[in-house]
């Protein structure tokens, strides 16, 4: 059966399992390193062949996965390095992606009124925007040491009866952002990923693949400038859950499991807030000078 995970990092370590037997080495045309500092860890996946997109299942690019432990009993002191950790990825891939960037666009893209899929919305709520201020009095933006930031919550399509992609093609219009960042809730394998996992990647995202609802792919082909996306893991297919459980007990062969079934942490709402937090706040971190988290926490 086919595992469904949006994750490179959990896409690399099954092609690895598979191998493991017959061949040593990294992917062909897949780089990989990690880091790692207290309880979190960075690994980067660099896709760097048309051998290794195939591998995947992912085009060509740079995936960097952040974990970190349980964010509901995180102290402060962990929750704020998480926050600075995903920041610097951020502002790295920008910066690769576009080196004279003035300008981002944050779009939060899923659904507010079910927590599984608010994350991307958390996010925007979370972000501090100043487009409005630079447009009004020039002399306030600078001094505050903020950068060019606006934001845009398109919902999905079943509330607007518009793709999210239109909408974020008419916001690109009227701000012309030099740069996308693309918040979004994903899928992945393993239990122990769920709101403990920020995926980072200069590749785009296509809205709802990770519950098999596919709309149009945002990407750097589609809206004309780059695009990075970053996504937190909520849910997990209920057939590839039950696939692993059976492997890990031994059983073989395929099970019939129902389609379209997923399931999430009975606490999702809450770890989808504080997840929507830190990426929120690492954004902020990543482009406004003069913010700090414990400030942001109190806006």
């Amino acid at each position: 059966m086919q595992i469904r995970t949006d994750l490179a990092a959990e896409l690399r370590e099954a092609k690895m399992k598979e191998r493991a037997e017959r061949d040593a080495g990294e992917l062909d045309g897949v780089k990989y390193s990690e880091r790692t500092d207290g309880d979190i860890s960075v690994s980067m996946i660099d896709i760097i062949s048309d051998a290794g997109a195939e591998k995947l299942g992912r085009p060509c690019g740079r995936y960097v996965t952040v974990s970190f432990s349980d964010v509901v009993s995180m102290g402060y002191d962990e929750y704020e390095r998480v926050c600075r950790t995903v920041s610097e990825n951020i502002a790295s891939l920008c910066r690769a992606a576009c080196p004279d960037m003035n300008s981002v666009l944050v779009c939060g893209l899923g659904n507010r009124h079910l927590a599984a899929d608010a994350v991307g919305v958390i996010t925007a709520e979370r972000t501090v925007v100043t487009r409005h201020i630079k447009n009004s009095d020039e002399d306030v933006f600078n001094a505050a040491g903020f950068f060019n930031v606006s934001a845009l919550t398109p919902g999905v399509s079943a509330q607007t009866g518009i793709e999210t992609l239109e909408l974020i093609k008419g916001a690109i219009n009227e701000a012309k952002p030099d740069v996308l960042i693309v918040v979004d809730a994903l899928a992945a394998r393993m239990t122990e990923r769920l709101a403990r996992t920020v995926q980072l990647c200069d590749t785009g995202i296509s809205p709802g693949s990770g519950v098999g609802n596919h709309r149009a792919a945002i990407n750097r082909e589609s809206v004309g400038i780059p695009v990075i996306s970053v996504g937190v893991p909520t849910v997990i297919d209920c057939a590839t859950l039950v696939f692993d459980a059976l492997a890990a007990a031994g059983a073989n062969g395929n099970v019939d499991v129902p389609r379209g079934m997923f399931v999430c942490p009975k606490d999702i709402d809450a770890r989808a807030e504080l997840v929507g937090g830190i990426i929120g706040y690492a954004i902020n971190l990543a482009f406004h000078k003069n913010l700090t988290v414990p400030e942001m926490m109190i806006m």
